[in-house]
């Protein structure tokens, strides 16, 4: 096995013991018992030069590693003691405001806790991040659903308590991380030059494309994406962070590779701080930098370690998003389907490449389907049955949105680039909300866990069958 191969293989087991420990509920006793004793037998077969014992021993320990790392995230709740009764407590605005049609909602961390809280608020007063604020109401506890846990969905946040509506005084603002603060406020610049240049829905339907602020999408319009498949194109990918790096890349020539690259690193973490530190967000971020650091190191970058690598990272830093946040599980799943799919689909189809790029758009999309579509079917319940067309009708006007967008924010030349954007967001909105009411769009379908299981089963098993017949290149 190579050493590519044990990576992966090492970082697939510290997410296995995650989920495991997270889908069984095993005990910290148990986890920290199979660390020690595989680590154990790791050491012993180490010595003695058994590689057909210690490397099954050392995968052991990464799963007992995971299910402890799991174990050590979870706290008391601190609100406990509070909840059903009313309070007045200060502190802090610690995450962008999530923008809603009709209100926001305000992370709050109050003084002398290090949990959080979720503010449900009016539209009518602007806050911000960093903004010192007395909040004065009911302190709930999130109630979760049947088929629906959001109370694990919220911890997986920090989050532990709801308050809806409370009275809120703004004492001062500034306040937090310096260097979030002024993402934020660029961010926040951002956002209202081009709302001022777009009406909605392209506003809206523009940001999520670029930043992935899609709250503020019309039910409507929402709705279609949903129906075509299309949800995906206003959430940020790593097409983002790839368009973003290659731009970065033409600074070596002004300030040197070493100066280029902690510029770059700077910058698509600084993107990932203002598109909202998503699954995705973060997942392509990690994945760039992997890329970044091959370049500078004069190592060939190989995507399975790249995902691999971004997947134990996010897993490491907040491992409740594996079990419990359908958005990290979707993307990469969606990932894993485009690097190890297309290159299978390529060769299967042995289409030419065209220059608009419908047979790019139509095989990446097919990939990622495949492999999200049997999660979506258990999460949703909906099968969007024109997706690929939906995508392959869409997907190539999208680059030229994200360029045209942030063109469109340039002074003088802005408005320009702005009424020619216009029309491919037209053109998207039309088609999606076209396609969307076609007769038998959507096929209500749901799967369970064991039959999500099979159906992954399948899926792989087919996939290493037309491996071995084609051998993409």
């Amino acid at each position: 096995m190579t050493k590519s191969r044990i990576f992966i293989f090492a970082c697939a087991s510290f997410a296995a013991g995650v989920f495991l420990a997270s889908w069984l509920q095993v005990g910290l006793f148990w986890s920290m018992g199979l660390t020690a004793l595989s680590a154990s037998v790791f050491a012993l077969g180490y010595q003695a030069g058994a590689r057909q014992v210690f490397l099954p021993a050392c995968f052991l320990f990464f799963v007992g590693l995971g299910a402890f790392r799991l174990q050590v995230s979870f706290s008391e709740n601190r609100y406990a003691p509070v909840f059903e009764s009313k309070q007045e407590m200060e502190g802090l605005i610690v995450e962008d405001p999530d923008i809603r049609p009709d209100r926001q909602l305000l992370t709050f961390q109050p003084d002398g806790f290090n949990q959080r809280a979720l503010v449900t608020a009016s539209r009518a007063q602007d806050y911000f991040y960093g903004d010192r604020v007395v909040v004065e109401g009911k302190f709930k506890e999130p109630k979760s659903y049947e088929d629906f846990d959001y109370r694990k969905y919220l911890e997986r946040y920090e989050i532990y308590s709801v308050v809806s509506y409370p009275k809120i005084l703004v004492l001062k603002t500034g306040e937090g991380n310096l260097a979030k603060l002024w993402l934020l406020k660029l961010k926040q610049a951002f956002v209202k030059n081009l709302s001022a240049k777009f009406e909605e829905p392209y506003s809206s339907l523009l940001l999520g494309i670029l930043i992935g602020a899609k709250k503020t999408l019309s039910a409507e319009l929402t709705a279609n994406f949903q129906a075509t498949g299309l949800s995906h194109i206003v959430a940020v990918s790593g097409y983002n962070i790839t368009i973003l790096a290659s731009f970065l890349g033409f600074t070596a020539y002004f300030f040197g590779r070493k100066a280029s690259f902690w510029f770059s690193l700077l910058a698509i973490f600084g993107f990932a701080v203002i598109a909202g530190w998503s699954a995705s967000v973060v997942r392509a971020a990690v994945m760039g930098s992997v890329l970044l650091l091959g370049l500078k190191v004069g190592r060939p970058y190989a995507a399975g370690p790249g995902i691999a690598l971004a997947a134990a990272v996010m897993v490491a830093l907040n491992p409740r998003v594996l079990f419990w946040d359908v958005g990290f599980q979707l993307s990469f799943l969606a990932t894993l389907g485009i690097v190890y799919g297309l290159p299978l689909l390529e060769k299967m189809s042995g289409l030419e490449s065209d220059a608009l790029g419908f047979r790019a758009a139509a095989l990446s999309s097919l990939a990622a389907i495949v492999a999200t579509l049997p999660l979506s079917l258990m999460q949703f319940g909906q099968l969007p049955v024109y997706a690929l067309l939906a995508n392959l009708l869409v997907l190539p006007a999208v680059p030229y949105v994200m360029l045209l967008g942030f063109l469109a924010t340039l002074p003088f030349l802005g408005p320009g680039f702005a009424f020619v954007s216009k029309f491919l967001l037209a053109y998207i909105v039309w088609a999606v909300g076209l396609i969307a009411h076609w007769p038998g769009a959507v096929f209500k379908i749901s799967l369970g866990p064991l039959a999500v299981f099979a159906a992954y089963g399948l899926v792989l098993g087919l996939y290493f069958l037309l491996l071995r017949k084609f051998k993409p290149g």
